[in-house]
């Protein structure tokens, strides 16, 4: 308990979550996780059992722990997420979680945000660039999180970071969600039929997302950076590579139906390059490698 480097984490067993324990040890965190799951393993992480949403818990838990640092990734991101009134209550969620830790001495606060906060162009996302968060529930409670969390932090004299996360593929992942949907379809012997192929995005192996934000909490860099490769992939070919290594390609279709997507979004990782002095470590291909291993 008297590290100097505790680090009280939300999320920790989600997509990306779960990818962020073995590069936080590696940077010599003691990790504290709050966790609903009664089956986590011990591997090295202070797991606490309770609801994020309960404000006492969350006040009981950060007094006991006087964590130095706090890096919350826990959101809800499937089913109707996007119009879901719980966005209401991670909002409210990171805002305990903020005073609290301010109360009991915190130093450094990373926060995950996401891409889709952004209005869209065809060319490089920059984090100076126009938002267009009022465009559904979830985007509107993200960005509204990050905006009291960076003026709380910064009259109290905290350090402040947040991360913006562009397309994320990785290991396990829910079966709606792309990259799930065309494992657990090919693993059966089904065709997966692909609406709009054409559409390109910058999709981020959840590994190399975890050590994003692991180097941007052990830093100092303050403000928003993006979580990006700051390359595209067209879903078609994205598709394609999973069919490849599995060789089940034959049972990907393609179709070319009209979509309200952008056709391409793509961030500039320059601050997470020169800045936070993280560059992405896997090609598409090795990501995929490890995910099907899984599997």
């Amino acid at each position: 308990m008297n590290c100097c480097k505790k680090v009280l984490v939300t999320g920790a067993t989600g997509l990306i979550g779960k990818e962020l324990i073995e590069p936080l040890k590696e940077a010599g965190f003691d990790i504290f996780a709050i966790t609903i799951d009664k089956n986590n393993h011990n591997n090295g992480v202070h797991w606490i059992e309770g609801n994020l949403f309960d404000e006492n818990f969350i006040k009981i838990t950060i007094e006991n722990i006087k964590p130095e640092y706090l890096l919350n990734m826990a959101w809800c991101t499937t089913g109707d997420y996007l119009s879901s009134d719980i966005n209401y209550k991670f909002l409210n969620a990171g805002i305990n979680l903020l005073k609290y830790f301010k109360d009991n001495g915190g130093k450094r606060v990373v926060f995950a945000g996401t891409c889709f906060e952004y209005k869209f162009k065809d060319s490089p996302l920059k984090e100076i660039d126009e938002l267009d968060a009022d465009k559904t529930i979830y985007t509107f409670c993200k960005n509204k999180l990050h905006e009291i969390s960076e003026y709380f932090c910064k009259i109290n004299n905290i350090s402040f970071g947040y991360g913006r996360i562009f397309y994320v593929y990785g290991r396990n992942e829910d079966k709606i969600r792309l990259t799930g949907m065309i494992i657990d379809k090919l693993s059966k012997n089904e065709e997966v039929i692909i609406k709009n192929g054409k559409l390109y995005k910058d999709y981020v192996y959840a590994k190399d997302i975890a050590g994003a934000f692991v180097a941007l909490l052990n830093s100092e860099v303050k403000g928003s950076v993006n979580i990006c490769t700051g390359k595209t992939i067209s879903i078609k070919d994205f598709a394609l590579e999973i069919g490849k290594q599995m060789g089940k390609e034959n049972l990907i279709k393609f179709k070319d139906e009209p979509s309200s997507q952008p056709p391409i979004i793509v961030g500039d990782n320059s601050r997470l390059i020169n800045e936070v002095k993280y560059e992405v470590k896997y090609k598409l291909s090795e990501g995929i490698k490890e995910v099907l291993s899984g599997y």
